[in-house]
């Protein structure tokens, strides 16, 4: 046993990944192995197969490890067949305690190997070196000891190169820019840096600024490969927050510094001659290096609109915005503190949008926004704060629209993701935005409960941006009508009557909001009643609902605040098209009067066990009115007036208390 046995870092590699498969054999077929044997009556012990599952684990692991160190020694020079320069003989051990303790200056030397490689990525072994270092840094990733080492002597910065190199190295094919085995590299170095950020936050590596600052001011402002690392790194709830609010908050400052897409302009007749439609690059575009400019001599137009689209998905800004989106926390911090109202401005506009084109970029931005504020029970202080600044943001954003150049409005015209975003943040916030009538103040504040006050001119302003989306008009006052359900169930008079009051109130602004977007009455009754029958299914199911501080001016614990019909749900919808209409199976209806808040009403006394329904509609019985055409309508008001005759006078009040209160709001 005292003979010395000499290595081949390629075969130790080789051997290191047999002994992982074969652990993954043993993990995915061990329970059908040991059935079957049971099964079959064998006399084979298989009690300890789960053991050596993990035994078998626990070579392959220590094994990577070895095959690290002495690919790293070798690569360094420092081995000459067994022994140092110096002569000393190289000892790879069998204990891999002995291997940790020396992990450091593995990690020094790996990261001066992924250097070299990242200076001169199409070199000879520069792959070679990058791909054996992502695995290394795999194989260590439970040794704060060798990523603090890889990180102090560079390792993050040249961890947000290596997307670019990889991609030097694999050119743009069909679009693509890197190659799936590129991406999965990419993602080892993600999960990486992302294991340095939280020991470091965890407190088990010190605290390093400039760790975080190599991915928010990275190497010639290459933010498209910081982007690729969280693009095809782990899921934003697994990513430090702090970091990753930091990242973001620099992807959105990037994002807005520069002009993300081409300009597009429509075919049209030039003298005699047809000029198609085309994509035009602006100067220095940041995905020019990419490959992924137009060329006006080989490609047609499906061709330049599938560019567009590449362009799109190799937006680093989105990649990072989906990663906040998955981490609530992130989230509430981009959008708050002293850089919220920036972030939130960079994130509320039509920009987005990519010109020529109907597909919508507007997803994981809108994503933020929801995440940022939905979290009311736990965080309710921080959740009001990013609503604020919305709700702040989206009001202008109705004046600086205005101020929109004719080629702006023909590039970025109004995107209609933008405003049903706005109006998520209605829905959760409805209950402040009623509380708030009345308030002369001109933007929304934050109070010290958890709530916001909104100004009446605020409050119209967000309205109007939300209403620009003339879809989104029926959510805004399906989300008032299912507050007027909630708190009828709890009854009509006192803090109940009060809530009513403001939410009529509440109505009234909705209705100027309305007429501002060229929405007459005609057209607001059809939206409110195409989004009805999908309401009503969302409060019946209870989902998507949030739950409210339990704040006394908000109505206590009985208010469930947001319904977001953004999150799809079954059902028909009512008849639309009412505005074409001269007479109409609505006519009954009126907008601007109590009456259109008698239905919601109903509901809520229906399902408090308060009224009947009437026997002629057994289907309204729990709650669920709905108005088919003018027999519904008819036997509706019949049960009205036959509730009203029998309710002491109650609801009497409450339609002359909604009458007045709309108008207050329309005033």
């Amino acid at each position: 046993m005292g003979d010395y046995v000499g290595v081949d870092p390629v075969r130790v590699r080789k051997l290191a990944d047999r002994l992982a498969d074969l652990e993954g054999a043993l993990a995915k077929h061990g329970a059908l192995i040991r059935k079957n044997f049971t099964s079959w009556q064998g006399g084979l012990d298989l009690s300890l197969l789960a053991q050596q599952t993990q035994a078998v684990g626990d070579d392959a692991r220590s094994m990577s490890k070895r095959a690290d160190l002495a690919r790293e020694l070798e690569k360094a020079g420092e081995a000459t067949g067994m022994c140092t320069p110096d002569g000393n003989i190289i000892n790879i051990p069998w204990d891999m305690a002995d291997v940790n303790a020396q992990s450091a200056k593995e990690a020094a030397l790996e990261a001066a190997t992924l250097k070299k490689a990242l200076d001169d990525p199409k070199g000879a072994g520069s792959r070679d070196d990058i791909e054996a270092i992502s695995r290394s840094l795999a194989d260590h990733q439970d040794d704060p000891t060798y990523l603090a080492a890889f990180a102090n002597a560079g390792g993050i910065v040249d961890a947000a190169r290596v997307p670019r190199a990889l991609h030097e190295e694999d050119g743009t094919h069909k679009d693509e820019v890197l190659s799936k085995n590129s991406q999965n590299v990419v993602n080892q170095y993600a999960t990486a840096v992302n294991r340095i950020l939280t020991l470091q936050s965890a407190g088990k590596i010190p605290p390093n600024p400039d760790y975080v600052k190599a991915l928010t001011n990275p190497p010639n402002d290459d933010m498209w490969s910081v982007g690729a690392l969280f693009k095809y790194g782990p899921s934003g709830d697994k990513w430090d927050t702090k970091a990753l609010t930091a990242v973001g908050g620099a992807m959105l400052d990037w994002r807005n510094a520069r002009q993300m897409r081409p300009t597009y302009s429509k075919g049209q007749v030039s003298g005699y001659t047809y000029v198609g439609p085309a994509f035009v690059d602006p100067d220095k575009a940041w995905y020019g290096s990419l490959g992924l400019t137009h060329s006006y001599v080989d490609e047609n137009t499906d061709d330049a609109q599938r560019r567009v689209m590449a362009i799109n998905s190799n937006d680093p800004s989105l990649a990072l915005m989906q990663r906040v989106s998955e981490n609530p926390d992130a989230s509430r911090q981009l959008l708050t503190g002293p850089d919220g109202v920036r972030h939130t401005q960079e994130l509320v506009n039509d920009h987005w949008a990519t010109p020529g084109m109907a597909a919508n970029s507007y997803t994981w931005p809108s994503a933020v926004l929801r995440a940022a504020t939905s979290d009311r029970q736990h965080h309710p202080k921080e959740s009001a704060e990013a609503a604020a600044n919305i709700i702040n943001v989206g009001a202008a954003k109705l004046d600086s629209d205005k101020k929109k150049s004719d080629f702006e409005k023909e590039q970025y015209p109004d995107d209609p993701a933008v405003s049903t975003a706005l109006s998520n943040i209605f829905q959760s916030y409805v209950p402040d935005f009623a509380a708030s009538t009345g308030v002369s103040q001109k933007t929304a504040t934050v109070n010290g409960d958890g709530t916001i006050t909104v100004g009446g001119e605020a409050s119209k302003a967000f309205l109007s941006e939300v209403m620009k989306n003339h879809d989104e008009a029926g959510n805004v006052i399906q989300a008032i009508n299912a507050q007027i359900s909630f708190t009828s169930q709890h009854g009509i008079t006192g803090d109940e009557g009060t809530y009513l009051k403001n939410l009529a109130e509440l109505r009234g602004e909705v209705s100027v909001a309305g007429h501002a977007n060229d929405m007459d009455q005609a057209a607001l009754r059809d939206a409110e009643h195409a989004k009805q029958l999908m309401w009503f299914n969302i409060i019946s199911s209870g989902a998507a609902a949030v739950p409210l501080p339990e704040v006394a001016g908000l109505g206590g614990k009985w208010v469930q605040a947001a319904i977001w019909a953004a999150i799809p749900y079954g059902g028909a919808q009512f008849p639309s098209g009412e505005a074409a209409k001269v007479e109409s199976d609505y006519k009954d209806i009126k907008f601007d009067d109590s009456t259109s808040m008698q239905i919601p009403l109903m509901q809520g006394l229906v399902r408090a066990g308060d009224i009947k329904a009437p026997d002629g509609h057994p289907e309204w019985a729990n709650g669920n009115i709905v108005i088919h055409n003018d027999a519904d309508r008819a036997a509706f008001n019949q049960w009205w007036v036959k509730t009203k005759s029998g309710n002491h006078g109650q609801l009497d009040n409450f339609d002359d208390d909604m009458r007045d209160a709309f108008s207050r709001g329309v005033g």
